[in-house]
């Protein structure tokens, strides 16, 4: 029931003021994923296990100094994710827009057709999930790691070496999990809640993305100061 009525609201904030609605939407569930991300990476080097060994070799650092006794919020780290997260928000939303006219559903009042229409459906859902990730996933991507590099050092090189770090690892990773994801979501999901839906499920994807985007910050620092170790940001 409360579910229901949560989907209710969005529903109409988001018929009024769709653009608003998605970036308030995305914004908001960037800074849990980041939050989240902060808490595990956190756990995560003081054992320096599961997840440190999932990272590319070059970006496994087992010199960092050890974690403070307690944990502590990076505010400004999760304010730059919530900042993109919000910013993004009318380009991805205007994408699928673009995608449900590009591979439209034909519209009819037929019994018969409207039965073919949902066997086709799937194939529809294909072509978008297709053009989505061979074009806006690796764009996405280039994008996130670009801004970040640019927040982070604010200089160009610094985006250029976070997309040396950080981009073939986070394209790779993206292809085992969101194709089947955007097939379900181009096949499921109304318009209104294809963005939400994806945002909702990349918490997940957050985490993943702040991990490896905050380890290419570190291999980076070693890099440039390979003795001076800074906190996390």
């Amino acid at each position: 029931m409360i579910i229901k009525r949560l989907l209710g609201l969005y529903q109409k904030s988001y018929d009024r003021r769709p653009l608003l609605t998605l970036c308030c939407t995305n914004g908001t569930l960037g800074i849990i994923g980041d939050g989240l991300a902060q808490r595990i990476n956190y756990k995560d080097s003081k054992t320096h296990t599961a997840i440190h060994n999932q990272l590319p070799p070059n970006l496994q650092n087992d010199d960092l100094p050890p974690p403070s006794p307690s944990f502590h919020l990076d505010f400004a780290r999760n304010a730059r994710f919530a900042l993109y997260n919000f910013s993004v928000a009318p380009l991805a939303g205007s994408w699928y827009m673009f995608l449900d006219r590009f591979f439209p559903l034909p519209n009819t009042t037929s019994v018969t057709q409207q039965k073919s229409i949902k066997q086709s459906a799937g194939l529809i859902a294909l072509k978008r999930m297709a053009m989505d990730q061979s074009l806006f996933a690796p764009a996405g991507l280039i994008l996130f790691f670009t801004t970040m590099g640019i927040a982070e050092t604010g200089t160009l090189e610094g985006a250029k070496d976070k997309l040396k770090d950080a981009f073939l690892p986070a394209l790779i990773t993206n292809y085992k999990i969101w194709p089947l994801v955007q097939w379900i979501n181009f096949n499921f999901m109304p318009l209104p809640f294809r963005l939400p839906f994806v945002s909702s499920l990349g918490i997940l994807w957050n985490i993943y993305l702040s991990w490896l985007n905050n380890a290419s910050k570190h291999h980076q620092e070693e890099i440039h100061h390979p003795h001076h170790h800074v906190d996390s940001s």
